[in-house]
């Protein structure tokens, strides 16, 4: 659109407006409330006329002015000849602070109309009490028709401005630059309604009270009341029609943009762009529905993308998921092996080789890890128990241990593995070795623990095992035992179980900086009393609680409660643990039956 066509198009909707009802309104509304002399309604006449004009005139020109400036800053604009990316980043900024002026001008011309109104009713007043005299009358005149006729011009001029720029915002350098939301001034239509019916109900108003008020004060000026009912009656409708349609227009033309644009977008065209062309809530809709749009087309493109050479695509995924699952089996085969290898390793050390009449030893383990190799089920990880029958300065004893190496699958595995052959060793050594067989039980557990604790300190501390051991000695019933960072021994006497705590409860083996091995606990065992010995895998249990959220077992009395119910029989206590929650760790448990022989 050409400025010359847009400043003819604004000047005439504007002044047309202005000078059609306001102005003779104002006058005819002056006229009837007002008792002056025929001299004195010459000069206010006079003086109506002239700041009318003259201000209408300059009225014109400031937009003229306006127009000018804002054209010659659309001009300077760059056409985007290969998309947005070919414009600098100093002329991205000067296009979008040129399109936000155009955002602003309808403001700019609601503001000058009511700059005009304030420039002619001041000066006309003020010239009036000086070449006649100061009348109260025209005061309260010239104060009632700024506050009717302002708001109401106000807000025609906006929309008749907003609508007439409309076009400027398809402008080839102007369309296609984007802007923030935050960028565009806030209008809205809740605002834009509140003001027009404002404004429409301050007129009649403000014309209703002024008459009364003139009535009462005997200041109107009118023979037949019916003539100014009717005029003012018919002037009031006048604004009221106007600005009706140009806030429907407003409403109209937001709402056929949309609907054109939502139009397109059900076509399949992707590529429709929404541009915000006013300060209303359909700015705001053509944000949300250009992102909207974006995202539906980059949807659209890949999906279009994928459904070319779907069938190659599939094919060639196929066999790359079918190569992936072969390498994992791979994988899978190799990894069984290792658990494997690392099973028959450790399997031998797990050894239960006791010789006596007065003990009943039993064990069980039951690892988290479960694995097959060849069509056979195995279980590895860091639990582990051992018992030995030896012999100490000529006396049997039952040596036992139960330990529960730091880790998962193979980590603890790897544990367990050294556990059981540096175990192992010393086991081979005091059976063979008539220096070890001399060593009382206390001094044996003591001697033997420190010298795991430096085997496996060599490790770093990258190597933790915690364990119970301890030696029985078969004809009198004393335990000697020692735990490191170990569940307690679980004795069950007479239908009844309780926990039998070591005095000292010492590093697990290969903790830096352990202190030295200094106390061995001591217990008398009684006839067909049972022992209890495990790792904390038979604690750590997943229960639900009250509020159905799953958590970890705490209550140190259902292991008690387990082996009092099931008479200390372990197969029957792995069933018990398994029933009551999830199992979260290896089991592995020692059961031990003291049945000395009775003395004929």
């Amino acid at each position: 659109m050409k400025r010359e066509t847009l400043f003819w198009d604004l000047t005439l909707k504007l002044e047309a407006f202005t000078h059609t009802v306001p102005v003779p309104f104002a006058v005819y509304y002056a006229i009837i409330t007002q008792k002056m002399e025929p001299e004195h309604w010459k000069i206010f006449i006079a003086l109506c006329l002239v700041f009318a004009t003259g201000i209408g005139l300059l009225g014109t020109f400031v937009r003229h002015l306006l127009l000018k400036y804002l054209y010659a800053k659309i001009e300077r604009v760059s056409i985007p000849t290969s998309g947005l990316s070919s414009l600098s980043k100093e002329e991205m900024e000067y296009a979008r602070s040129v399109k936000i002026l155009l955002f602003r001008y309808p403001l700019l011309e609601a503001i000058i109309i009511v700059i005009r109104w304030l420039s002619g009713v001041i000066p006309i007043s003020f010239l009036f009490f000086y070449l006649v005299a100061y009348m109260p009358s025209v005061l309260r005149s010239a104060i009632f028709t700024f506050v009717m006729i302002a708001p109401i011009s106000f807000v025609t001029y906006y929309f008749i401005s907003e609508s007439c720029i409309r076009p400027l915002f398809d402008l080839p350098q102007i369309k296609n630059i984007e802007l923030q939301e935050k960028d565009i001034p806030k209008f809205n239509y809740f605002t834009r309604i509140l003001v027009a019916f404002f404004s429409l109900a301050a007129l009649p108003f403000v014309i209703f009270s002024y008459i009364l008020y003139s009535l009462a004060m005997g200041e109107i000026a009118v023979q037949d009341p019916m003539i100014p009912i009717v005029t003012v009656s018919f002037i009031f409708i006048i604004p009221l029609i106007v600005c009706s349609y140009v806030v429907a227009k407003s409403v109209n033309e937001g709402l056929n943009e949309t609907s054109r644009s939502l139009g397109e977008l059900s076509k399949g065209n992707f590529d429709v762009v929404v541009t915000p062309k006013s300060s209303d809530d359909f700015a705001k809709q053509a944000f949300y529905l250009n992102s909207v749009i974006t995202k539906l087309k980059g949807m659209y493109e890949e999906i279009r993308n994928l459904n070319e050479g779907l069938e190659e695509k599939v094919t060639q995924r196929t066999n790359e998921l079918n190569q992936s699952l072969k390498d994992i089996s791979n994988l899978k085969i190799q990894q069984d092996g290792d658990y494997f290898l690392t099973y028959q390793l450790l399997n031998p050390l797990a050894i239960k080789d006791v010789d006596s009449s007065q003990l009943e030893v039993d064990h069980l383990v039951r690892q988290k890890k479960v694995f097959e190799y060849k069509n056979q089920r195995y279980d590895i990880g860091g639990d582990i128990n051992i018992s030995h029958s030896i012999v100490l300065q000529n006396r049997r004893f039952l040596l036992f241990a139960n330990a529960d190496a730091m880790g998962k699958s193979m980590q603890g595995a790897g544990g367990a593995l050294v556990f059981g052959a540096v175990f192992q060793s010393i086991v081979q050594r005091t059976k063979t070795d008539p220096g070890y067989q001399a060593l009382g039980p206390e001094d044996w557990l003591k001697y033997n623990l420190q010298e795991m604790h430096m085997i496996f300190e060599a490790f770093d501390g990258t190597m933790l095992v915690s364990l119970t051991m301890g030696l029985l000695e078969e004809d009198t019933g004393r335990l000697f035992f020692l735990n490191a960072e170990h569940p307690s021994l679980v004795l069950y006497r007479k239908g009844k179980a309780e926990y039998i705590s070591a005095d000292v409860s010492y590093r697990k083996l290969g903790t830096l900086g352990a202190m030295p091995i200094q106390h061995i606990k001591e217990f008398q065992l009684q006839a067909e009393d049972i022992l209890i010995i495990g790792s904390d895998g038979k604690d750590d249990l997943l229960r639900l609680d009250e509020d159905g959220k799953w958590e970890v077992n705490s209550d140190e009395q259902t292991f008690l409660k387990l082996v009092e119910s099931t008479e200390a029989n372990l197969l029957a206590i792995t069933k018990q643990i398994e029933s009551i929650g999830q199992v979260i760790d290896d089991i592995s448990l020692i059961r031990i039956c003291y049945l000395p022989k009775k003395l004929s």
